[in-house]
């Protein structure tokens, strides 16, 4: 016979719950990828400079035309988005391979974990994003699927975001505070100097040496000895960029850390999810999939498509806003102080995001996660149309209009205006809001996967989790696409995405314009129409999770899956036994934000009957000794 399910809540078979300690370090496979994801923005741009010789302006004493610029800068946008969808493609394989695994450590036991101007060197390169987009989409699978074993109580998964953030912490910014450390060392940093240098001014005359107007000859090594030793400034029209890709040294360093770093969380993980990926804990039935499979899926399983979507426009819109480049134009080019802004702010986003994923964590956890993305969408919609505002009235030649927070002349001081101190509250808020509803969207794919079970009668946590990030990568891919559009293709002025020391020119208002507000703000806008037509969430999701509950014992008690699917549909026809119940409270006075959400997202989450009251017991012949004892002490309380 097969194994009896487990009693997870007294007497109540419907839900399955993890000890604090599994919820707490299981996000941590999540932190594992991250880490690896930080460190391989540091190692692309290692690897452009090596292949082309340049990352878009002249670098190591190599000074390039604007027409090579601009091809490197498109090539760039073209090659980042194809290699996206790459990664997402070898998503819903991985996925189903998972889901057709049977083995001794469960689906999710061991997560799959991956690891320069010849043609042979760009051979290697694509090569080896290959390997780490297979690794990095095996192990980022596990995180998805491996949800659906460890919880099935919305509070618990909920807590997901909390955890996931910490994680976040321990793993993004880690890799960039570790490296931010490393590249301020000029022991290590010297050999691998970046230059950028005026064309009008300078030039390239072989062996690493350029030469100014007047027929000086310089080396880089001189460059950086004049540079940081004696003039303590580079020559007029040299700039030393302190970006991340300061050679060899640098990443003989961060390699073994980045290893190490994602090896522990791995580990930590691994042990959360140990005793939680057993069969007890799986949905009904073994996965038959075929690749082909997930396609029908995607046709037939209208939730995960209103999710997928939402999602990716979630994640487009924060990582447009939230990119480098953007950073770079906004603090760089319009406000002039990209070293003294970017990390202050930087700082200040991660305190308004902890208050927000804590107040997400908690909506979710007592109204759903679809409550909590709605509404978090709608509050940073609602923050950033104060920042457009912001940006529209910016003008270059008006202090009052630029951030400021510190000057060292005359010693250290506080410059901050009203401007910057509205620029702070605006961002911080919604920087924290739609870090919340992104981060929500995670748990919510173990919902879709509990819909799926429900809607078909299988069990495919794999295939669900990897469709979700085939689609969100595939829309997520159009980021740099997107930047190198508004910011290069619409402004003749611009010839390559703005870097560290890029001036400001003549339309790039506008440019920030677009990729800081007007872009997020628009899929935030279709995030919200999304979740009008997504129903899992309140008493919707609570009906799936029973009907999941006592279909599946009744599999295991012999009867076949298509009898139990055909006898039990509907929250009213499940046995009391089966349903979660809600312990009753006193119901907290209904607010603003509960009517406008009820008015206007609710609709689709409506049941019919109240719970158990046509239910329909398993019939005797098909009751394990587990429903059995259930049953009875249930008649005994009654």
């Amino acid at each position: 016979m097969a194994t009896a399910p487990v009693t997870r809540d007294g007497n109540n078979l419907a839900v399955n719950r993890a000890k604090g300690w599994q919820i707490a370090l299981f996000p941590f496979n999540n932190a594992a990828t991250n880490v690896y994801f930080a460190f391989y923005n540091y190692f692309t741009y290692w690897a452009f400079l090596y292949l082309t010789g340049s990352t878009g302006a002249a670098i190591g004493g190599t000074i390039i035309s604007a027409a090579l610029a601009m091809a490197v800068t498109h090539f760039n946008a073209l090659f980042a988005p194809l290699m996206r969808i790459f990664d997402g493609i070898t998503d819903p394989m991985l996925g189903v391979l998972m889901d057709r695994t049977h083995g001794k450590l469960g689906k999710r036991g061991i997560p799959f974990d991956g690891g320069v101007g010849t043609v042979f060197s760009w051979i290697v390169y694509i090569i080896s994003y290959v390997i780490y987009v297979i690794g990095y989409t095996g192990q980022g699978a596990c995180t998805k699927a491996g949800q659906t074993a460890l919880t099935n109580d919305p509070k618990q998964r909920s807590q997901f975001v909390i955890w996931n953030m910490i994680g976040m912490i321990g793993s993004i910014v880690l890799v960039n505070v570790m490296a931010g450390g490393v590249l301020v060392n000029e022991a290590i940093c010297a050999k691998g100097a970046i230059f950028t240098a005026d064309t009008s001014i300078w030039t390239l005359i072989g062996n690493g040496s350029i030469q100014d107007i007047n027929g000086t000859t310089y080396t880089v090594a001189q460059l950086l000895r004049i540079g940081v030793e004696e003039m303590g400034q580079l020559p007029a029209g040299v700039a030393l960029n302190r970006g991340a890709s300061y050679g060899l040294p640098f990443y003989n360093i961060m390699v073994p850390f980045v290893i190490v770093v994602s090896a522990i969380y791995t580990t930590m993980a691994v042990a959360a999810i140990w005793n939680k990926d057993r069969p007890e804990f799986w949905g009904v039935g073994q996965s038959s999939m075929k690749f082909k499979d997930t396609l029908k899926i995607l046709k037939d399983n209208k939730e995960i498509r209103w999710l997928v979507t939402s999602s990716g426009l979630n994640k487009l819109a924060s990582t447009v806003a939230t990119s480098g480049t953007v950073a770079f134009l906004v603090y760089g080019c319009l406000m002039g102080d990209y070293n003294g802004l970017f990390i202050p702010f930087y700082a200040l986003c991660f305190v308004f995001m902890g208050l927000f994923f804590v107040w997400g964590s908690a909506t979710a956890g007592k109204k759903g996660q679809k409550r909590g993305v709605a509404q978090f969408t709608a509050f940073a919609f609602l923050f950033y149309i104060g920042l457009l505002i912001m940006l529209i009235v910016w003008n270059k030649d008006n202090p009052a209009t630029h951030l400021s927070l510190y000057s060292m002349e005359g010693g250290f001081h506080l410059t901050i205006n009203f401007y910057t101190i509205l620029f702070i509250i605006l961002y911080g808020c919604g920087y924290g809001a739609f870090n919340c509803c992104d981060n929500l969207t995670i748990p919510m794919v173990a919902d879709v996967t509990d819909y799926e079970t429900y809607r078909s009668g299988n069990y495919v946590p794999g295939a669900m989790g990897t469709i979700f990030s085939l689609i969100d990568k595939i829309i997520s891919s159009l980021q740099t696409l997107l930047l190198t559009l508004f910011i290069v293709t619409i402004n003749p002025n611009v010839n390559a995405l703005p870097a560290e020391g890029t001036p400001y020119v003549e339309g790039m208002q506008l440019s920030a314009i677009i990729c800081f507000c007007l872009l997020p703000m628009i899929a935030w806008l279709v995030t919200l129409f999304c979740m009008t037509r997504y129903s899992l969430s309140g008493d919707r999701l609570r009906e799936i999770q029973a009907v999941n509950a006592v279909r599946k014992a009744a599999i295991e008690g012999g009867m076949s899956k298509e009898e139990a699917m055909a006898t039990w549909n509907t929250i009213d026809q499940v046995p009391a036994v089966f349903v979660y119940s809600i312990k009753e409270k006193k119901p907290a006075k209904e607010n603003f934000l509960d009517r406008a959400y009820a008015k206007v997202f609710s609709r689709k989450e409506k049941i019919g009957a109240p719970a158990s009251s046509n239910a329909v017991d398993i019939p005797e012949r098909y009751r394990t000794e587990a429903v059995k004892g259930l049953m009875a002490s249930q008649q005994e309380n009654e």
